[in-house]
């Protein structure tokens, strides 16, 4: 099962059933595990990178030191996106725009 997983985003991709940032979605609970992944979300892929919602200023602190590691589990599993860095941001709110993490 986990091999489907794995291979089916990328058939997706191949085939442009899916865009980037819906590829990188579909990998991040494999990338960051699934306790990290339930209080994060990637909300955007541009040239100026990922940006990916956390839900609470503590979460924040945790995966931020992760960014490296996150970056080159992305880059190692989808190697065809340039992703350049990773901007975290807190949710302020329900549906409210998120604060961008400046660090």
């Amino acid at each position: 099962m986990e091999q489907a997983k794995s291979i089916l985003p990328r058939l997706f991709q191949h085939q442009r059933l899916l865009d980037d940032l819906d590829l990188v979605a579909a990998f991040w609970p494999e990338t960051v595990g699934e306790k990290i992944a339930q209080r994060t979300r990637p909300v955007h892929l541009g040239p100026s990178g990922l940006v990916v919602e956390v839900l609470d200023p503590p979460w924040i602190e945790l995966v931020r030191p992760m960014a490296k590691q996150i970056l080159g589990i992305l880059r190692q599993e989808l190697p065809d996106l340039e992703i350049p860095r990773i901007q975290f941001r807190v949710v302020k709110g329900e549906g409210a725009k998120a604060e961008p993490d400046s660090r």
